[in-house]
């Protein structure tokens, strides 16, 4: 039995309409808005060449797992290594000490195929603060060479002992994967992503092609048929789904359906579509998309970190072109002659030397990964504003994100202003932490004494939806708050922070709904008039377009010029829909409101500093500094009848 492989160019064909959509949704072309399927698709093609191999192999008795890793390191590692070598350059430059400290962390795990691990760890895919990290992409490569570390002993294992049950078994095993994946996202969405037990199933999904799950088509009405509905099926994953899609788990499905289709009609005979993939042009994307898809991330962050602005659409067309010139050179020079030439190294000095290779990698990488990110190379200008990003917040630890038991239990609770009984709660989401501080200062002047509750995007409002997974319930913290308020009825004040912009956006397809932000932020103002209590509504920050910290580090380092400031007109359109439906609520319950807007703008901006000092800590939370600055406008939302019953 040859366990070669014949060459099918429909394959190649099918590789470029996964990068090629990757790269445009990573360039921001709006159109592909669901390009990151890409990936999905590299995932089934590759179960179904790998597997092909190993289980002819296996069957012929012919397999070796040194052979098999001899060739994943000649495909894999030396295009890897060179593109490492090359960010690193750059990055030292270039990246602010974060950056190039998560870029250093993620350098070393890379060589070692762990990136997913760490960026599961640390990022959330769909945010736009990923654009800062060049080698984000090297998380899929980490989920394959994993899977291929595990793959390979489960095939042998199935196929010495249970040979007839193999498809039924790998069947099973891809069901649970994919329904592990989509239980992840309504808790952990990282872990569907990033995790490789929770991707499991689109490799495998390859792999049962390739074992002979599916008959062969015998009439070419259907093998046609076939090959146009996976490639629809792709299309339209593309060009339909979104960031905002909850990704993996089944909105996979159809990309991954798709590619099955596609690759198994093509198994036994040749169809338009086939013909098609076939087309020279997206044969040579194909052949060059592994190194241009290592290559076109890291150009592409690098570059808008630099420009820190939207690219232009020329600007646009010159990035995509160069990395397709860079996916060429690295496919021509460094891929192939690897590939095609095994007498380049024999298979002991080829191991011996991609382990000095990745030695020297990770050599490289340490000074960024175990310093803060090697600040010793940025002038103290930028230093101290880069460092903003990174301050301690207070309030954060222990008292902010608790868990239920933790509320019901009162553990972990902080104390703001004064010891002593309390008199007002903060109780809100991230930007109320932002405002603890302040709200500590303003209550030491005082003389009051408060208590804070908060989870990072849970709105005070009662038993609305979820706007953010988590393994903690927002509608079980708010149900935990409330409880906490019933066992303490000295405190009267309550104050309710949000960014009510982002909620009431969400609200969109559901203002009739029971579980709308609308609906629980009612539930929440009735809940505190019914108990006698006083509400204080904190109205949102300016959101300002960039991280106010790195964007004007790096302006300083590079001695650019931008102003980041949010026109003041740009945010009363922007919180002009809370405006009004608050508005509305005052009309049935009686709450005060603090506008912070009317501090932080003037007539024509909204600022992101003060007396030379940032007001914040990113893009929409106020810096330490920021909340100080707050603390006398915050005086305003603690003074009133209820410090004034205690004789303040």
């Amino acid at each position: 039995m040859n366990p070669r492989l014949a060459y099918r160019r429909d394959i190649d064909g099918l590789r470029a309409v996964a990068v090629l959509p990757v790269v445009l949704y990573h360039l921001g072309v709006a159109p592909f808005s669901g390009g990151f399927v890409g990936v999905d698709v590299f995932f089934v093609i590759s179960g179904f060449l790998i597997t092909s191999i190993v289980y002819r192999e296996l069957q012929a008795g012919e397999f070796s797992y040194a052979g098999f890793y001899e060739r994943r390191i000649r495909r894999l590692f030396p295009a890897l290594a060179v593109m490492l070598l090359v960010t690193a350059v750059v990055a030292w430059f270039l990246l602010l000490p974060e950056d190039y400290k998560l870029f250093s962390e993620a350098q070393g795990l890379a060589v070692l195929f762990l990136a997913n691990i760490h960026f599961w760890n640390k990022t959330d895919y769909f945010n736009d603060a990923v654009s800062n990290i060049p080698l984000l992409h090297t998380w899929s490569l980490s989920v394959e060479e994993q899977f291929y570390i595990l793959f390979p002993p489960l095939l042998l294992l199935l196929v010495r002992f249970v040979p007839r049950r193999i498809n039924l078994i790998l069947l099973g095993l891809a069901i649970l994967s994919l329904f592990g994946a989509q239980r992840a996202l309504s808790s952990t969405p990282e872990s569907a992503f990033y995790l490789v037990h929770l991707r499991a199933w689109e490799l495998l999904s390859g792999a049962l092609l390739a074992t002979g799950l599916l008959p062969a088509h015998r009439w070419q009405w259907l093998r046609e048929l076939s090959a146009l509905m996976g490639l629809l099926l792709i299309l339209g994953s593309v060009f339909l789904l979104n960031k905002s899609t909850a990704f993996p788990g089944v909105s996979a499905l159809p990309a991954v359906l798709g590619s099955a289709l596609m690759i198994h009609a093509g198994q036994t005979g040749s169809t338009l579509v086939g013909r098609l993939l076939g087309w020279k042009l997206l044969v040579f994307f194909g052949l060059i998309s592994y190194s241009l898809y290592l290559w076109h991330w890291p150009l592409f962050t690098f570059a808008a970190y630099y420009k820190i602005v939207p690219f232009t659409t020329w600007e646009q067309v010159g990035l995509l072109a160069l990395a397709c010139l860079l996916g060429w050179l690295s496919w021509r020079f460094i891929e192939s002659p690897f590939r095609g030439k095994p007498d380049l190294a024999s298979r002991g000095r080829l191991f011996k030397r991609a382990g000095w290779v990745a030695g020297f990698l990770i050599l490289v990488a340490l000074p960024g990964a175990i310093s803060k990110g090697a600040a010793f190379r940025l002038p103290d200008a930028v230093a101290e504003i880069a460092a903003v990003e990174e301050e301690k917040i207070p309030f954060r630890r222990p008292c902010f994100g608790l868990a239920v038991d933790d509320v019901d239990k009162e553990r972990n609770i902080c104390t703001l202003g004064s010891e002593g009984e309390a008199s007002f709660l903060l109780w809100g989401d991230s930007h109320a932490l932002s405002l603890a501080h302040g709200f500590d200062l303003a209550a030491k002047g005082l003389e009051s004494s408060g208590r804070f509750l908060a989870r990072s995007v849970c709105p005070p409002a009662l038993s609305s939806r979820e706007f953010k997974p988590s393994e903690v319930s927002c509608a079980e913290f708010n149900s935990a708050v409330v409880r906490y308020l019933e066992r303490h009825p000295e405190i009267r004040k309550v104050i309710l922070v949000g960014v009510w912009s982002n909620y009431l956006r969400g609200d969109v397809e559901l203002i009739d709904s029971d579980t709308s932000f609308a609906a629980g932020f009612e539930r929440t103002l009735e809940y505190l008039k019914s108990s006698g209590r006083q509400a204080t509504l904190i109205e949102q920050v300016p959101l300002i377009e960039h991280n106010v910290p790195q964007t004007l580090a790096r302006l300083e380092w590079l001695e650019r010029e931008l102003d980041i400031r949010t026109p003041r007109q740009q945010h009363d359109a922007e919180v002009l829909p809370a405006q009004t439906f608050f508005k509305g609520m005052m009309e049935r319950y009686s709450f005060t409101r603090v506008n912070l807007a009317e501090l932080m703008c003037d007539d024509q901006f909204c600022q992101v500093q003060q007396q030379s000092q940032l007001l914040y800590r990113d893009s929409n939370h106020l810096s330490k500094f920021g909340s100080e600055f707050m603390a006398p406008l915050l005086s305003t939302a603690l003074a009133g009848p209820v410090l004034a019953q205690q004789g303040k």
